[in-house]
């Protein structure tokens, strides 16, 4: 008598490869995009204390990777550096927030600036960058 796979087992499988999968290869694009990324400007707040700089994708623009990262994010993104070079915020790993590249972001002050999504400007507050 031979033993039958558990459905439950089977039904696992599935998820794996339906949910895990595609989420694997999601994260692992991520960070290729982002050991990639061009270097598409950067801008100084007042006091050059920090910068913000944009970042688009070296992709491609139709590959399918482009395709498959469109879906949940976009091409490009913004990181902030302090004057040293330290990673003080980025717009990386943002899901479901479609940064465009087309609009340069702004400092409002030496704390606050302020980048373009599809759906607005978000901004971020540092005040690590005010001296």
């Amino acid at each position: 008598m031979s033993a039958r796979p558990n459905p439950l087992l089977r039904a696992g499988g599935v998820v794996l490869l339906i949910v895990l999968l595609p989420v694997g290869y999601y994260l692992h694009l991520k960070r290729l995009v982002g050991e990639r990324a061009e270097v598409q400007g950067v801008d100084w707040n007042p006091s050059h204390t920090c910068s913000i700089t944009t970042y688009s994708s070296a992709l491609g623009e139709d590959s399918v990777r482009a395709r498959f990262i469109r879906l949940f994010s976009a091409p490009a993104f913004f990181r902030v550096y302090d004057a040293q070079g330290r990673l003080l915020k980025s717009s990386e790993w943002h899901l479901f927030e479609h940064e465009v590249d087309d609009e340069a972001p702004r400092w409002l002050n030496d704390a606050h600036v302020i980048y373009p999504t599809a759906s607005g400007y978000e901004a971020w507050s540092l005040p690590e960058c005010t001296r």
